[in-house]
């Protein structure tokens, strides 16, 4: 049973190691608009309500399956530092004590059988000292920086008017393939006059940026070294 265990651990293992992504993933297809055929009155006149648009506004993206580009501006710089240091000294010492008027004095090496010195006599005082200390460090810094441009489509209005988008671009060079997939809200109001959006202006952004191919595999460490440096490994 353990050796079985092991052989569909293993298969597991090596099965998400070689999990790429694919082109026209349908979480990022373009969504077309509903074509109504319903028959239009004829009111004479080339002049349609539904499509039509305003002399004094700008063409932006507001219907299901217009397109909107989005400027990749994303740019984070964080850092952190710690630093803890604890020292800490106790010193006691307990003086002989006075009893009745006299200081105890035992005089137990002249009866015990120890070579202690003849003028050395046990007594009462007593001495403690201790010492204890901690020191720790820890400094963390990242930093991230994306730039480019992406269209995507529009596949959902909101009652309220805001925009879902969602698209994905891909870029092939060479040995390999580079992508960039993006969904988000959108609200009208930040789409600038050339039908463009910076991506800070997108809420709920989910941004990725990746490739796959012979450079990316380069740079991806095997699944056993995946399995060592994952939290799981006990050691």
């Amino acid at each position: 049973m353990r050796k079985y265990c092991l052989v569909f651990t293993f298969l597991a293992l090596t099965g998400c190691s070689h999990m790429q992504p694919i082109a026209d993933d349908p979480n990022y297809a373009p969504v077309m608009p509903e074509i109504d055929e319903t028959p239009r009155p004829v009111m004479g006149s080339l002049y349609t309500p539904d499509q039509s648009l305003s002399l004094y506004e700008d063409i932006k993206a507001l219907r299901v399956g217009d397109l909107i580009t989005v400027v990749l501006n994303e740019s984070t710089d964080g850092s952190k530092t710690s630093e803890t240091d604890y020292e800490k000294k106790s010193d006691a010492t307990i003086a002989d004590p006075t009893i009745v008027g006299t200081t105890p004095d035992f005089g137990l090496s002249k009866i015990l059988p120890v070579p202690l010195k003849t003028t050395d006599n046990l007594n009462l005082q007593t001495s403690i000292a201790a010492e204890r200390s901690f020191e720790g460090d820890g400094s963390s810094k990242q930093k991230n920086n994306l730039t480019g441009t992406i269209t995507v489509t529009v596949t959902k209005v909101y009652p309220n008017g805001n925009l879902y988008v969602r698209g994905e671009k891909w870029i092939k060079i060479n040995y390999g393939d580079e992508f960039i997939r993006l969904t988000g809200i959108v609200r009208p109001q930040d789409i600038s006059p050339e039908n463009t959006i910076k991506s800070s202006r997108i809420a709920d952004a989910r941004i990725s940026y990746s490739g796959k191919g012979a450079l990316a595999d380069a740079n991806n460490p095997g699944w056993l070294n995946k399995l060592i440096n994952s939290p799981f490994w006990p050691l």
